[in-house]
């Protein structure tokens, strides 16, 4: 078995082919992390009747570019055959996509060690259940989210990123724009994005000195520090 090199144009997959392999079945292997080996996989795959096999190091999270090259080759009558349906996606719902796309297209999957083939009739009565059991996954997945959510609300814990702007902050960018710097300066020096700048000065309301006293000193501090920035 002697593996295709890795694509030149920067896809992380092997092609290998095998001599004496049925010519309509495809194997598939992976593997999420570099580290990990396909040997078992291909032997198994080998063992199966693969005239060749498309193997990749990737997590099923994101883009699987041997996945796609396999399904770019497949063709009507063929079978892909997989370890385990864990290797085509991460969750169950994830695999019901995918085997119903090659169904759709006219080809099979072929789990070994599950001993589940859509080829057979049996195995084709699966994807439904596979179905069912993928909507129910994502029932309990949803269910769990929100009682999680709200218990976190009830213990007074608010989920979502802290706030980056303050009153403080809405001042000081006040002060230093009345001083002649620009929205990306004043953005850069106080850890802000540019829209959350604008924002703050779009909303330019006079702040009550009973209630916010603007450290001068940092402003100034800040205001020399960008002019030395900016000075040539």
């Amino acid at each position: 078995m002697r593996p295709t090199p890795p694509r030149p144009n920067g896809q992380l997959y092997e092609v290998h082919r095998n001599r004496g392999g049925h010519p309509q079945v495809v194997g598939y292997a992976r593997v999420s992390t570099r580290d990990q080996s396909l040997a078992s996989q291909l032997t198994q795959l080998r063992n199966a009747g693969a005239c060749r096999v498309i193997a990749e190091k990737c997590s099923s999270v994101g883009a699987r570019p041997g996945w796609a090259a396999l399904m770019g080759e497949l063709r009507k009558g063929d079978t892909i055959a997989v370890v385990r349906l864990d290797r085509i996606g991460r969750s169950l719902g994830e695999v019901v996509t995918c085997c119903k796309e090659v169904s759709d297209f006219g080809a099979f999957v072929n789990a070994l060690a599950q001993g589940i083939n859509t080829r057979s009739p049996e195995g084709r009565v699966m994807l439904p259940l596979w179905a069912a059991l993928a909507e129910t996954e994502r029932a309990i997945l949803i269910e769990r989210t929100r009682a999680g959510l709200e218990a976190a609300r009830e213990l007074g814990r608010v989920g979502g990123r802290p706030p980056k702007r303050s009153p403080q902050k809405d001042a000081l960018c006040r002060h230093l724009r009345a001083q002649g710097f620009s929205f990306g300066q004043i953005a850069k020096q106080l850890n802000l994005g540019a829209t959350t700048v604008r924002r703050a000065l779009a909303e330019d309301v006079p702040a009550d000195p009973r209630q916010l006293r603007l450290d001068v000193d940092e402003a100034a501090a800040v205001a020399l520090e960008l002019a030395q920035t900016a000075a040539p």
